[in-house]
């Protein structure tokens, strides 16, 4: 295979995978904003303790979409760079 095409190949893959990680990411951002909304509207004595493991969830999510994000540009370097 032409090294051009594994590389043309290659960026798209990781294209396609960081779509599809940022959707993800996105989705699940608005679900656990949703329910943090839900949980202080029923009991908004929680607001502190649903804040904080609201932070630590999006942390969460934001962290998979970025580990994502490294693994691309790791894919991307490894059939980019020509065996010799």
């Amino acid at each position: 295979m032409n090294h051009a095409v594994a590389v043309a190949a290659a960026m798209v893959a990781a294209g396609i995978a960081l779509g599809g990680g940022a959707i993800g990411a996105a989705v699940g951002d608005g679900l656990v904003g949703s329910a943090w909304i839900q949980g202080v509207s029923r009991q908004p004595e929680l607001e502190g303790r649903l804040r904080t493991n609201m932070f630590l969830i999006v942390g969460l999510v934001e962290a998979m979409y970025f580990i994502n994000l490294a693994l691309g540009f790791v894919f991307i370097y490894a059939i980019g760079t020509p065996v010799t």
